[in-house]
């Protein structure tokens, strides 16, 4: 399996922007036959801090994934409307049957 998280802050002036292509992101990516679960959450200690965790079955549904259209919309968004550089890791995780 594979795990990416994401971290973005967005200012005020941005937040319904950026809600809007989150959650676009969030509802199409949740229908790719790959994607095990996909959620976005605002730290409730800091406002306007956004973070994304997401599963992936394999690394080829990852690459479908970032192939996607709509993904490549997210990313460029998120680069305008958040305040730095959005974060992002990719882990592979070792799940045991069991």
């Amino acid at each position: 399996m594979i795990v990416i998280t994401g971290a973005a802050r967005v200012a005020d002036e941005n937040r319904a922007a950026f809600e809007k292509v989150a959650e676009r992101q969030v509802t199409l990516s949740r229908q790719e036959p790959g994607n095990v679960s996909y959620s976005y959450f605002e730290d409730r200690m800091e406002p306007g801090r956004f973070f994304f965790y997401e599963e992936w079955r394999d690394r080829a549904a990852v690459d479908f994934h970032f192939a996607q259209g709509y993904c490549h919309d997210f990313m460029e968004a998120a680069r305008r409307l958040a305040e730095a550089e959005p974060e992002l890791t990719i882990r592979e995780i070792m799940v045991k049957a069991g």
